[in-house]
């Protein structure tokens, strides 16, 4: 252990730290503590070091003692500098202080010169303002006295002056806002004293139409004049108009019963409509507006004619146009030359309102020039019009028209051979070869040029036409497309597809082709001939067709200067696709409102769209701006539409029936079996009621392949349930089989009559339900394997046709839901599996 520090070291380490800040580097001394013993020795070192130190500086200050006399001498002086530079500064804030002083008091005299000048203003504009309040009221007297004596012109003259003298103060000073208070009533009583003269100076009696002015025009101009200082003048003059179009104007223009007018009668001052009546006639209309001029002129003074021209002159020009000359345009074409006087009266009018500088000519030189326009668009109203009513009126006579259409059909068609023993299945037709053009003529509405589209699907005779017909031209359907945008058709495209071709899905043996070779041997020419109903909505609307047509030709005869034809057919060339446009518009509504109106509404389309092709296209060349092409693909689609909606609607109430049988499962057992049989039944004697509605509306064959589209939905909607089931008994089996034996008897609905199948016999007839029944056969089938042993159902597989309709999985299960598993029903199945593979 080291050895503790001595009190001598301890006091000369804190000496050490005192005068030079050094720290001992022993420990013992740093960790050592003083004692009080050692306090005294301590001090004796430091007063020692303290001494030694002044001693130092005494040595040092001996040689620069003069220095520091200099620099104390300095700082004396600096000491008197600054206390003279504080004396001035004090003098500094003094004056500073005393001009703030004299600022404020310079300050306080301008105010006070300020106040006396404003004083001084205030009691001038005041002296002046009593000055103009004393002028004013004795200008208010004044304006009151000459009211008083009459002088209505020099009262308004002041009282404008007056109000002019007031101007802004009158609504900034009391004063003057109780003197503006003042000349406002004044003012009020000079305007009703100013509308008391006018009234008697200008009296017009509607009641009797009558218009009297005065003698002399120099109080009617005073009047005239003190109202135009008051700016009422133009009020008057819009009255006065209104009051003559009343009176005099429309009593003159209007017609009696339709061919009767009154008379204008002038007698001095007084204007009178006469009470007697007499035939219209332009010319004397004419004469008597200008003997109205000639009076307004002469008993008006020209500050009352000026302004009254530039109001009564348009409405006496839009009257005479409304009711008198819109009305003489004729809607027939012939009657459109007497317009010629029409036009010389217009313009023998426009002279005189010249001549008499009344503004109104330039309106009637457009009314003549436009009488071609106005003809036609008075014509396109008039047709629309009756369109419309046309529909608003009903179906009208139903017509029966007939379809002629000429097809290429083959020996081998059995649809037309029927018995190929007979030689004579052609009885009934009529080759083409025999039928010259008046015998492919239509009997009445029935168009005679040959058609190859919807015709060839209607009678359902070629599957490929029929493809041909489902692929429109481009154009049409471009047309088509817009006019369904236009009018928002067109959303249901399903629809569309089923109006297009209603059997494109029928597949059968019978339809497929021979070789084209063989084809082009065996083909020979035949007439068909199918009569169907439309309305005489189509016919009606065909003849307000036929009737443009007709005038478009006779524009085109017209070579007349005063009548520019080419403008007038341009425009009516466009009429009937406007016809076309309102019919497809408003057709939809009207028909709904009979049962039968959607297929009526297709059949009135398509012959409508018939009789517009053939028009099409026996049309001259000058003819060729009636375009008919894209109408009649818009009048086809919108008839084929709607035969699809109501076909899907058909569907839909058929398919809704069909699901109370709730897919036939457990048919045999109370209630559903209740169901099933309702359904059943009630299927088809809903097929049956639409057959007996359609068949006074459809052709045979159109007939035909509607019930057989909807039969086809019923007969695969039933095909479907039954399959669907995994498990048929005998008994279920036994109840199938009874409802499919009564919807087979909806077969006679497709025994063709003699009229219509072209066979020799009534008796030799074969339904055609599998040509527009697709799954006719089929549904056949199932009826035979319902009611067949695996013998039966093997031999149905192997010879009989069966996999033709059926595949193999769908008879195996069959099978399987029909027969419990045994030994029989295994081998069953192997067989018809190993049959379907070779």
């Amino acid at each position: 252990m080291p050895s503790p520090a001595s009190s001598t070291e301890l006091c000369r380490a804190i000496v050490d730290s005192v005068q030079q800040g050094r720290y001992p580097d022993s420990e013992d001394i740093i960790s050592a503590s003083l004692p009080p013993s050692a306090f005294s020795d301590a001090l004796k070192l430091l007063d020692n070091a303290r001494d030694q130190v002044k001693a130092r500086v005494r040595t040092s200050s001996k040689d620069s003692a003069q220095d520091i006399d200099g620099w104390i001498s300095q700082a004396k002086q600096l000491r008197k500098d600054i206390e003279i530079v504080q004396s001035s500064s004090r003098d500094i804030i003094t004056k500073a202080q005393r001009n703030k002083e004299l600022q404020q008091d310079v300050h306080d005299a301008r105010s006070k010169l300020h106040l006396l000048e404003a004083e001084l203003a205030f009691n001038q504009e005041l002296a002046a303002m009593m000055e103009k309040v004393r002028h004013v009221r004795r200008a208010a007297g004044q304006i009151q006295h000459l009211s008083n004596q009459g002088e209505l012109l020099g009262a308004t003259e002041l009282t404008v002056e007056t109000e002019k003298e007031l101007g802004e103060k009158g609504r900034r000073i009391k004063a003057f806002g109780v003197l503006a208070n003042a000349i406002k009533d004044v003012r009020h009583d000079i305007g009703e004293a100013l509308d008391r003269e006018w009234q008697v100076l200008i009296r017009i009696e509607a009641n009797i139409s009558t218009l009297c002015l005065p003698h002399e025009l120099q109080s009617t101009s005073t009047i005239a004049r003190a109202l135009e200082n008051f700016g009422l003048l133009g009020e008057h003059i819009d009255d006065l108009t209104r009051q003559l179009e009343v009176a005099i104007l429309l009593p003159r223009m209007q017609l009696q019963y339709g061919i009767h007018e009154r008379l204008l009668a002038v007698d001095s001052n007084t204007l009178k409509i006469s009470e007697s009546a007499s035939p219209m006639n332009l010319h004397r209309l004419i004469d008597d507006l200008s003997s109205l001029i000639v009076f307004l002129e002469k008993n008006l003074p020209p500050s009352v004619v000026d302004p009254l021209s530039k109001v009564l002159t348009p409405m006496l020009v839009e009257r005479l146009i409304s009711l008198r000359l819109s009305a003489a345009i004729p809607e027939d074409l012939s009657a459109l030359r007497g317009l010629d006087s029409t036009r010389d009266e217009i313009h023998r009018f426009s002279e005189i309102l010249s001549s008499h500088g009344w503004p109104g000519r330039d309106k009637l030189h457009a009314w003549i020039n436009g009488v071609p326009q106005l003809w036609v668009q008075q014509r396109q109203r008039s047709s629309l019009e009756c369109v419309r009513k046309l529909l608003k009126r009903g179906y009208g006579e139903v017509k029966t028209v007939e379809r002629v259409e000429t097809q290429l059909i083959s020996h081998q068609d059995h649809l037309f051979t029927g018995n190929t023993r007979n030689d004579n299945w052609n009885a009934e037709w009529s080759d083409e070869d025999n039928s010259g053009p008046t015998e492919k003529k239509q009997s009445q509405e029935s168009p005679a040029a040959e058609q190859e589209g919807e015709d060839v699907i209607a009678w359902g005779l070629d599957d490929e036409a029929g493809d041909d017909t489902n692929s429109m031209n481009p154009a049409s359907s471009a047309a088509s497309d817009e006019e369904n945008d236009a009018w928002g058709w067109g959303d249901d495209k399903n629809v569309m597809e089923d109006a297009w071709s209603p059997r494109n899905d029928r597949k059968t043996p019978s339809s497929r082709e021979p070789d084209r070779h063989d084809r082009h041997k065996t083909q020979r020419k035949v007439t068909l001939r199918e009569s169907y109903n439309i309305t005489a909505l189509p016919v009606d609307i065909l003849d307000l067709i036929n009737r443009v047509i007709f005038d478009v030709d006779e524009l085109d005869r017209q070579n007349s200067s005063g009548f520019p034809t080419n403008l007038a057919v341009l425009s009516l060339s466009t009429l009937p696709s406007l016809l076309l446009v309102m019919y497809r518009a408003s057709a939809s509504n009207f028909y709904s409102i009979d049962k039968n109106g959607n297929m009526f509404l297709y059949n009135d389309c398509l012959w409508l769209a018939d009789r517009l092709q053939w028009i099409a296209q026996n049309q001259s060349p000058k003819q060729s701006r009636l375009r008919f092409h894209d109408e009649i693909a818009a009048l086809e689609a919108f008839g084929k539409r709607s035969y699809g909606k109501e076909m899907e609607s058909q569907r839909t109430l058929v398919k809704d029936l069909l699901d109370g049988a709730q897919g036939f499962v457990n048919c045999t057992e109370p209630p559903f079996s209740h169901e099933c049989d309702l359904a059943v039944s009630t299927i088809v004697d809903r097929l049956r009621d639409t057959h007996k509605q359609w068949k006074g509306v459809l052709s045979y064959s159109a007939l035909l392949q509607s019930i057989g589209s909807l039969l086809s939905t019923v007969i695969d909607k039933i095909i479907i349930d039954v399959e669907d089931m995994s498990d048929i008994s005998e008994p279920e089996s036994q109840r199938l089989t009874a409802y499919c034996k009564q919807v087979n008897a909806l077969e006679d609905l497709f025994v063709p009559p003699h009229s219509a199948a072209p066979i020799s016999s009534e008796e030799d007839a074969v339904p055609l339900t599998a040509v527009y029944a697709p799954g006719w056969l089929k549904f056949q089938y199932l009826s035979e394997i319902l009611d067949s042993s695996l013998v039966d159902i093997i031999y149905l597989w192997i010879d009989g046709g069966l996999k033709l309709e059926y595949d193999t999985e769908e008879v195996v299960e069959l099978i399987e839901a029909l027969f419990a598993d045994s030994e029989h029903r295994r081998r069953a199945i192997g067989d018809i599996r190993r049959s379907s593979r070779r």
